[in-house]
């Protein structure tokens, strides 16, 4: 038994309610044997929650003031180690199983937000309406035969500019926390935590959506493509 404190003693219900015993017995409070050991009233409270372990250095403090060995002060039965075993191994087989659904509900919702800023992407420009100005009757030049006016009165309005590609929406964002959550996992074991990564990524498309809505961030990119436009020119003509 000493050998397993020295590693970190593992609490149960029966060694904490053992240790809430103890105390009585002793006729300590909480708060007077906290004092007694240098700690606060919460640390012994979650001793005798068994939400919480005392370290090597406690274990032996509470031996002498109890008046008992360390194999008394954690007495605990064969059975009640096996139940312990099982209830740890079943406790980590159900937060592995909550934090892969967690997982693959957060992918479900990354790919229903990446869909979403996708087709917000993808909304066509509002047509450009061009208004012609009537010219003086004398100006207006002969219809053509048919009663229709020759095509070089007809203005026809510029094919719109290719809207300029976003490099922040094309970042596989989601692909990115999927990456970092399996390396957390597999790695370092943060299975449970880590999940909380995709939900950074509704905020990230957020974040996307309000930068594309600067005005300076969209002449920034308007002038990113036409550098690139002429770069292209000039690559073209060299090679002519």
């Amino acid at each position: 038994m000493t050998n397993k404190t020295r590693k970190g003693t593992v609490m149960n219900v029966e060694i904490a309610q053992r240790l809430a015993e103890l105390r009585r017995e002793r006729g300590f409070s909480q708060e007077g044997l906290a004092e007694q050991l240098g700690l606060s009233r919460q640390a012994v409270s979650k001793w005798e929650r068994a939400e919480s372990a005392p370290d090597m250095g406690n274990l032996i403090a509470l031996a002498d003031l109890y008046e008992v060995t360390l194999d008394e002060l954690l007495r605990v039965s064969p059975e009640v180690e096996e139940d312990m075993r099982f209830e740890s191994q079943e406790r980590a087989e159900s937060v592995e199983t909550e934090a892969a659904a967690a997982a693959e509900a957060a992918l479900a919702a990354a790919a229903r937000a990446e869909a979403a800023a996708a087709t917000a992407a993808e909304v066509p420009e509002a047509p450009k309406v061009v208004v012609e100005v009537s010219a003086p009757a004398a100006s207006v030049p002969a219809a053509a035969p048919g009663g229709f006016p020759p095509s070089a009165s007809v203005p026809i309005a510029p094919p719109p500019a290719p809207r300029p590609k976003d490099p922040l929406q094309t970042f596989p964002y989601p692909l990115l926390c999927a990456v970092i959550f399996l390396l957390a996992g597999f790695c370092f074991g943060w299975w449970h935590p880590a999940w909380v990564i995709f939900l950074t990524i509704p905020f990230y498309y957020w974040a996307v959506n309000t930068l594309e809505a600067d005005p300076a961030y969209q002449a920034w990119l308007a002038e990113r493509q036409d550098v690139a436009t002429k770069n292209d020119s000039s690559s073209e003509g060299g090679a002519r």
